[in-house]
């Protein structure tokens, strides 16, 4: 098992942070948060102050949709917000509507009709940190072979979308999908963000292909990718772990995005 790291892009990522400054603050929201979304948010507050950006922490608890965007439009619109999903269990269309702050995740409708340009800056953080390590990683994706697990609009959806307009050969699978091991294992790379811990093994997987991990699962205090890494140490094979590689550039871009 060959590891793959994302550090080149992420250094190239700390310099523009370095170099280039902005009063605009973020808005880092979530409804009733989980122990994995309390872990993200805690991941963007390191890096917020690490490069001096100012960030507001809101939790909202029962508050309806029009208080909740009362609240978000009270702030000058180039600052910048994230909801961090899970945000409660309604549907979302009255605020995917009418915020009117600088989108860093792809939230709003306007974003994602942008997104399906092909153009990754409107991509939602995660999305954009795996099309970054495919262009660092790959010259061309053109008839490239990538079957991706996960099929959620912060991830999934937009990331397939770019991905076709990169003209590669893809199929989306989830956990009703038939014959899965025989699917994955004829990608040339396997994608998957489908948050449960050590899921995949060596039987879903052949020999001289790239695994890209941006599963995240929190147990027992310790977090894990959606690959069982242990079952592959004599395969010859290509992955980028959840901690070294997309995990460590998502929040870099997303601040990049309020630039």
């Amino acid at each position: 098992m060959n590891i793959l790291t994302s550090d080149n892009i992420k250094k190239r990522l700390i310099e523009k942070l370095q170099s280039e400054k902005t009063e605009n603050k973020i808005l880092i929201l979530s409804k009733n948060p989980s122990e994995e979304v309390l872990s993200y948010k805690n991941a963007i507050i390191k890096r917020c102050e690490k490069f001096e950006i100012a960030y507001i922490d809101k939790e909202f608890d029962k508050e309806g949709q029009e208080e909740i965007l009362s609240f978000i439009n009270s702030f000058p619109e180039d600052y910048g917000f994230i909801i961090l999903s899970p945000f409660g269990d309604e549907d979302l269309s009255y605020l995917k509507n009418n915020i009117k702050l600088k989108d860093l995740d792809a939230f709003t409708y306007k974003s994602k009709g942008l997104a399906m340009k092909g153009d990754k800056k409107y991509l939602p953080a995660t999305a954009k940190a795996v099309t970054l390590f495919l262009e660092d990683r790959f010259e061309d994706l053109t008839g490239k072979n990538i079957v991706l697990a996960n099929n959620t609009e912060i991830i999934g959806k937009p990331l397939a979308l770019y991905l076709i307009t990169k003209r590669a050969t893809l199929t989306v699978i989830n956990s009703s999908t038939q014959n899965r091991k025989e699917i994955i294992k004829k990608a040339d790379i396997f994608i998957s963000a489908i948050g449960k811990a050590k899921y995949f093994d060596r039987s879903y997987f052949r020999e001289n292909m790239t695994l890209i991990d941006v599963g995240t699962s929190v147990l027992d205090g310790k977090i894990y990718g959606d690959i069982d890494y242990d079952s592959l140490e004599d395969m010859d094979i290509d992955v980028l772990t959840n901690k070294k590689g997309i995990g460590a550039i998502t929040t870099l871009s997303l601040l990049e995005s309020l630039l």
